[in-house]
């Protein structure tokens, strides 16, 4: 009995996991694209579940791209009704390349804020911590940086260079620009709040060259050097270009800007990340998941929201 129950069991485990395998997400829409579910037709919409029983249908002209959860994207270019379990063996990706894992991360970021998602985690609650500061015996000044502030590869644009103190700190920091090659001391400056432009920094930097700044404070000593790389901005705007180019798939506006901004954050050409993650809420107006993720863009690196 207890076999039978086991196999009833894994039966019903492994036929939900080949369901959740079988659905697509709805990534970008240009035209008039509709879904029909349970006889029912209505406007598909970014981030939109597609079950194995659901039918797309597009008009003239409309184009849609769909992602798996593999990371895979789909696409319907033409007019026509598309029954979503043609693809049921589309989704085999042959290696997980930076393309592959941006559309796992998209699925994921879609996924958590379906529709379907919210009636499979009707209990689900995201608790808040009181205080993201660790306990210490004693309240000593120290100052972290966001890991991602290692390297910074730059050549124009709106970006800061920030820092956190580790209790409240009310003094100045010594922020210090150095040439690396030379070991020269281009810059220093007195500052009051935890943060710096990068733009305050550009008659100091010269494209070719790299540069480490540092920041001191009390009676924390100098902490460990950060660089910049400054490049010539034609070098960003072929970076730029070859993203935009990157995947042979339907893309609007909102999705193609948003998908560059991700892959330019995850190279360090971080103010030119940020201006794509505001072009692309521009273009998507009415899409919380874009806006959502500028404004972690922008308390993560402690930027000015504009």
């Amino acid at each position: 009995m207890k076999v039978l129950l086991i196999c009833i069991c894994l039966t019903i485990l492994c036929t939900a996991n080949a369901q959740k395998g079988d659905e697509l997400l709805v990534y970008s829409i240009k035209g008039t694209v509709t879904v029909i579910e349970n006889t029912k037709e209505s406007n598909v919409k970014i981030g939109k579940v597609l079950k194995p029983g659901a039918t797309i249908k597009t008009q003239k002209l409309a184009k849609l791209t769909m992602v798996c959860k593999e990371g895979k994207p789909l696409s319907i270019t033409k007019e026509g009704i598309f029954p979503i379990v043609k693809w049921k063996d589309s989704c085999f990706i042959a290696n997980n390349s930076m393309t592959s894992k941006y559309f796992q991360y998209i699925w994921d970021q879609l996924y958590v804020r379906s529709e379907d998602y919210k009636k499979e985690h009707p209990l689900e609650v995201v608790e808040n911590e009181r205080s993201e500061a660790p306990v210490r015996g004693e309240k000593v000044l120290e100052i972290e940086f966001n890991e991602w502030l290692d390297t910074i590869n730059y050549a124009a644009g709106i970006f800061t260079l920030s820092w956190t103190p580790t209790i409240d700190y009310t003094g100045k920091y010594n922020f210090v620009l150095l040439d690396i090659k030379s070991g020269k001391q281009l810059y220093s400056d007195s500052i009051s709040g935890n943060s710096i432009l990068i733009g305050k920094l550009n008659k100091y930097m010269r494209p070719g060259n790299s540069y480490s700044w540092s920041v001191a404070a009390g009676k924390t000593g100098v902490s460990d050097e950060r660089v910049i790389n400054c490049l010539p901005i034609r070098k960003i705007n072929q970076q730029i270009s070859k993203l935009l180019k990157l995947i042979d798939v339907p893309e609007d506006k909102a999705a193609q800007y948003f998908r560059v901004a991700y892959l330019l954050e995850k190279s360090h050409y971080f103010a030119d990340a940020f201006m794509f993650y505001k072009k692309s809420v521009k273009e998507s107006i009415g899409i919380d998941f874009f806006q959502e993720k500028l404004i972690e863009f922008e308390k993560k690196f402690q930027l000015p929201s504009l």
